[in-house]
């Protein structure tokens, strides 16, 4: 698994490319708790480059958006497909994450919350 990182609209973005599954969602976790401890309260998830996803991978982002939560943050989740997007189906994953189809209509999301809420959660 890679984890690529950028920021847009001061919104970190994490894209990740490979399969997450229990010997590596540890690391996603960490950058994510990492992410929060740094006041960054809304993030963007990319799945494109994600062909496998088990049980700790989707359990790392639900820990996180609930994480967020707590902060008034939000986790946004896109380019979910494939078999991710099966899993995510069948375990109800879609009533918890919001998933959205692409990186930009989760960056507009987030930015669009913000108008109904203030400013961002971590100003």
């Amino acid at each position: 698994m890679l984890i690529h990182e950028k920021i847009v609209d001061t919104i970190p973005v994490v894209s990740i490319e490979g399969e997450v599954d229990l010997y590596n969602a540890k690391e996603l976790k960490d950058l994510l708790d990492q992410k929060i401890k740094g006041q960054q309260y809304e993030i963007v998830i990319n799945l494109e480059k994600v062909p496998f996803m088990d049980s700790s991978g989707i359990g790392t982002l639900v820990t996180a958006m609930y994480k967020l939560k707590k902060y008034h943050g939000n986790l946004k989740v896109c380019n979910v497909h494939g078999s991710v997007a099966k899993v995510f189906k069948l375990t109800g994953m879609e009533s918890h994450l919001q998933v959205l189809d692409s990186e930009q209509d989760a960056i507009k999301s987030l930015i669009a919350e913000r108008g109904q809420h203030g400013s961002p959660p971590n100003t």
